[in-house]
């Protein structure tokens, strides 16, 4: 990663595809559930154009993952802020590669979770879609980690109780 972080600071233009690369298809998938399908696109574009234009003032002694993720995290707030407060639960929209998972179970799990409260859904995400640590979601959100992982076990147990209904419900 260093050989990265490297290029990315001395602006090698193969270091920037290797970025997008990695990290394209996780922040536009961590993007769209955060906030939204109709904007992922636009928000992982702002991502890798904030990235370019910060990668010097990056700070080496932490990880690239994480600073990519708080940008794209705040971004998606910022989005959501912005929209009118909607009414109901958001249905993300499934993936062309649910099916060969099993879309039913996909559609069911993406259903549970955005019936998660906005502080559950952001930590299971950063957490799930993002992979990061729980001391870095606590870092990036600004709270204790004991909050962070109180929110990520609130989350599991919603969403095993939903999951669970939905399950009963087809039998």
């Amino acid at each position: 990663m260093n050989d990265l972080i490297r290029g990315l600071k001395s602006g090698d233009p193969e270091a920037y595809g290797r970025l997008v690369a990695e990290y394209g298809d996780r922040i536009r998938r961590f993007a769209a559930r955060m906030a939204g399908p109709e904007v992922a696109d636009d928000v992982t574009q702002e991502v890798f154009l904030r990235v370019y234009r910060s990668i010097r003032s990056f700070d080496t002694s932490g990880r690239l993952a994480s600073w990519i993720f708080t940008i794209a995290n705040n971004l998606c707030v910022d989005q959501l802020r912005r929209r009118a407060p909607e009414r109901g639960t958001r249905r993300p929209a499934a993936d062309p590669s649910d099916e060969a998972e099993g879309r039913e179970a996909r559609e069911s799990l993406m259903r549970a979770v955005a019936s998660l409260p906005a502080e559950q859904r952001r930590v299971f995400h950063l957490r799930e879609e993002a992979g990061l640590s729980f001391r870095e979601i606590a870092d990036l959100l600004g709270c204790p980690l004991g909050t962070a992982l109180g929110r990520m076990h609130a989350a599991m147990k919603h969403l095993r109780r939903a999951l669970n209904v939905s399950v009963e419900k087809q039998s």
